[in-house]
């Protein structure tokens, strides 16, 4: 619990400083005839946009379970994402339309206080990546918003060198080549972040967590025959998740067996919430479990005929 007010609190500072310095650079790039800061403005505003959606789904996140929602509200996180790859692709689909438009280099450029401003918006960018970046691993918004911060600080460096070329002689359709680049920063994140959150919707196994893996582990395990009908998955980025079937050589040392499974999956894999059935061969048999439609992973070589002698 503590984690996640920490977390919510590094999202609203983070959401205050972007929204307030992305006024400040739509303000000069519209006065100074910057396009490229325009763009790097919007690309911030979106930023913010995705930091208050952050920050929105991580306090309904850390509502505790009910009766109702038994995993309580972590997915929160999850189904905010869709909305916020929306907003991604929408501005980038606004800095294309605007600068493909400038690209006759016929616009007056005011480089310097282009410059300044582009200046004073990469030690933004970073500042708020250095806040978000200890908490980007266990929240799939933060993660995203420290990606968009990351981009965000590339894109000011775009304006700053195109800003001085520009100051130096070079043509201003540089500003608009520099916009361009920022749009093309957008749209992977956006796709890799929706990617994640399909990921976990699909209850896809998480990263590093490979199924048969983890039931060859298993079988190491002293009184385990098998390990079957093994699903993995994640509630949310931090919160994996397996069930499975247990075969066990002695149903009376069931409770050892379990124990020593349920650490093995602690320890070795970070799996804390874990969900086993126990059973016998002659149970996993009577019971059928290998014709369900889930049990497409089960090892083939767990042996049947044990359970018919």
């Amino acid at each position: 619990m503590a984690a996640a007010h920490t977390s919510r609190r590094a999202l609203l500072l983070g959401l205050s400083l972007t929204l307030l310095f992305a006024a400040a650079q739509a303000v000069v790039g519209v006065a100074f005839g910057s396009i490229a800061l325009v763009s790097d403005a919007g690309h911030m505003l979106t930023d913010a946009l995705g930091l208050g959606l952050a920050f929105a789904a991580a306090t309904i996140a850390a509502r505790p379970p009910d009766a109702r929602r038994t995993f309580g509200y972590a997915r929160a996180e999850v189904l905010a994402v869709p909305l916020h790859v929306a907003l991604l692709a929408g501005i980038a689909a606004f800095i294309i339309y605007e600068s493909l438009g400038r690209l006759d280099g016929a616009h007056d450029i005011r480089t310097g206080p282009v410059l300044a401003t582009a200046v004073a918006g990469l030690a933004v960018n970073l500042l708020v990546l250095r806040i978000l970046h200890g908490h980007s691993h266990d929240n799939l918004n933060i993660r995203g918003a420290a990606l968009e911060a990351m981009a965000d600080a590339l894109g000011s460096v775009l304006v700053i060198l195109s800003a001085a070329a520009i100051a130096l002689g070079a043509t201003p359709a540089l500003d608009a080549i520099a916009a361009l680049l920022i749009a093309a920063l957008i749209l992977p994140r956006a796709i890799s972040l929706l990617r994640q959150a399909a990921a976990i919707l699909l209850e896809s196994a998480p990263p590093g967590l490979d199924p048969r893996a983890i039931a060859e582990a298993a079988r190491d395990v002293r009184g385990v025959l098998d390990l079957h009908d093994v699903h993995v998955w994640s509630i949310a980025p931090s919160f994996p998740a397996l069930s499975a079937h247990v075969e066990l050589a002695d149903a009376g040392c069931t409770e050892h067996v379990l124990t020593d499974l349920a650490a093995l999956l602690r320890e070795r894999f970070g799996i804390v919430h874990v969900t086993l059935q126990p059973e016998t061969p002659a149970l996993h048999l009577a019971m059928e479990c290998c014709s369900a439609p889930d049990a497409a992973l089960f090892d083939p070589g767990h042996s049947h005929e044990l359970a018919r002698r």
